[in-house]
């Protein structure tokens, strides 16, 4: 349905995206995963024809998504910023945009119905979208991004900013669209939000794709060992000097920074060996964790650095 090839665009001399390609099927739920300046918001940009200064291709359905002006009626965009009036109603909102997106007059209210009651706002659709919380834009804002049943939902960050039930909410819409038959891609730099939601996992970072996935592919790229997570008032530079000679195929240094590392180990008993090491350089630590493979350490091991930096 969806075909990127090597689409590139820069800002000065910041590449935001590099020979990004990607691809996408019908149905299928696309999360696009990365730290904030990872280049997601510009992709998405790019596909919504608000950025046109970029090389590469997109194929849509088939044809040039920027050639056929029609094709762009069958995306759905739900950006970051909110895009609906604050004083106008949810009602009024959904059959104002609809109008724009050119759904029948016919069909319009039936719809803008149902998609009240999809995003759980048919109780106060007449109230004015100011007095509502953030949940609650957010989830109108879905709402108007889904009014002309798109066959391509983009949504950047939809749940920034919102608390755990509106973002449970929304991502149980987005679950809902996908087995509907819309493909989406959804961007966050949230790990339990991709985990339980998509289909598909694209981990991204300066501008690319470093591996993509279900869960369970991704996690096979660690393998079967375990994370040893070092926290402690040690220099990166220090640590990684520490443990250089000691990493090889049952031991694997995934980041260091200041305070805190992780090192993959094909057995926990290499950690009194790596315990020893430290203590005989004189770095202090404070705590130790065990953890099993997951996506944050396939995203350490990727790119050297937690989601969180």
């Amino acid at each position: 349905m969806l075909e990127i090839k090597n689409l590139t665009k820069s800002y000065g001399d910041v590449v935001a995206l590099d020979r990004f390609s990607l691809d996408l099927k019908k149905g299928e739920v696309l999360g696009l995963l990365g730290p904030n300046g990872a280049g997601k918001t510009t992709l998405i940009s790019i596909l919504a024809g608000t950025i046109s200064d970029f090389t590469g291709t997109v194929s849509f359905q088939g044809r040039d998504l920027f050639a056929d002006r029609r094709l762009k009626n069958r995306l759905g965009i739900v950006p970051q910023d909110m895009a609906f009036y604050e004083e106008l109603s949810a009602r009024d909102n959904l059959l104002f945009w609809g109008g724009l997106y050119d759904v029948p007059r016919a069909d319009l209210k039936k719809r803008a119905e149902e998609l009240l009651e999809l995003v759980e706002l048919a109780a106060r659709a007449k109230e004015p979208v100011k007095n509502f919380s953030g949940g609650m834009k957010r989830r109108l804002n879905a709402a108007i991004g889904l009014l002309h049943k798109p066959d391509l939902l983009l949504l950047d960050e939809p749940t920034v900013g919102i608390d755990v039930q509106a973002k449970v909410s929304l991502l149980d819409i987005i679950r809902g669209v996908g087995a509907a038959g819309t493909a989406v891609i959804f961007t966050t730099h949230q790990l339990a939000e991709v985990e339980g939601t998509c289909s598909r996992i694209a981990i991204m970072d300066h501008g690319r794709i470093l591996a993509q996935g279900t869960l369970e592919e991704l996690v096979r790229i660690v393998g079967e060992r375990e994370i040893v997570e070092i926290a402690g008032g040690f220099a990166a530079g220090a640590f990684s000097e520490a443990v250089q000679d000691l990493a090889g195929e049952r031991l694997e240094l995934l980041s260091a920074a200041d305070g805190l590392a992780s090192l993959a180990v094909r057995d926990t008993g290499e950690i009194p060996r790596i315990m020893d090491r430290l203590f005989s350089r004189g770095l202090a630590v404070a705590d130790i964790k065990i953890k099993s493979p997951s996506l944050e350490t396939v995203f350490l091991k990727l790119t050297g650095r937690s989601l969180r930096d």
